[in-house]
């Protein structure tokens, strides 16, 4: 396993997206040489609505589209390179994306937006379930694959570690009450 965190490296000239293309695009060159075939790869990415569906100015060639993952899902599982997305923002990940995902984890979301981005990504069959997401409470999700003959309602373990995922109102209330 090799993890790449990226926590240090600035905001700044949008670096991180173009170092996480880098990395995309000399996977997909691997790939492309059958590098995985024997060995197939899972590339898990996190908070993927701030790499994904990203361009940039250019002031010599205009605009340059960051799209190494969209290609990745698009065309690598041939070559046995995978990739596994999360993000709390589905409306800021590209639809050609996210019609190549086979299972979707999906947990509340309550934005319009987020909402009809899965929903249009999932079989006609599965929306029925997809309605009430706005209404799963923490910790539940809904599974929803090509594997699967129907959407599962799941509720997924609390970790031993609380997470530090509060509210903006939880967090106030926190620091409220503790002084």
């Amino acid at each position: 396993m090799l993890l790449i965190n990226l926590s240090h490296v600035g905001f700044d000239y949008n670096v991180r997206e173009i170092l996480v293309n880098i990395i995309g695009k000399e996977l997909l060159k691997r790939a492309r040489a059958n590098k995985f075939k024997e060995k197939p790869t899972v590339v898990f990415m996190d908070e993927a609505h701030q790499f994904l569906n990203k361009k940039l100015q250019d002031s010599f060639s205009g605009d340059v589209e960051l799209n190494a993952f969209d290609l990745i899902a698009k065309e690598c599982r041939k070559y046995g390179l995978y990739v596994c997305i999360a993000t709390q923002m589905p409306r800021d990940i590209p639809i050609g994306t996210l019609s190549q995902i086979g299972t979707f984890i999906i947990h509340r979301l309550i934005n319009d937006l987020d909402v009809d981005k899965i929903k249009g990504a999932c079989s006609e069959s599965n929306r029925w379930v997809l309605a009430g997401l706005a209404n799963l409470s923490s910790g539940e999700a809904v599974i929803s694959s090509v594997n699967l003959p129907f959407p599962v309602i799941v509720k997924i373990k609390a970790p031993n570690t609380k997470p530090m995922s509060e509210s903006p109102i939880e967090l106030s209330d926190r620091f409220v009450n503790n002084g």
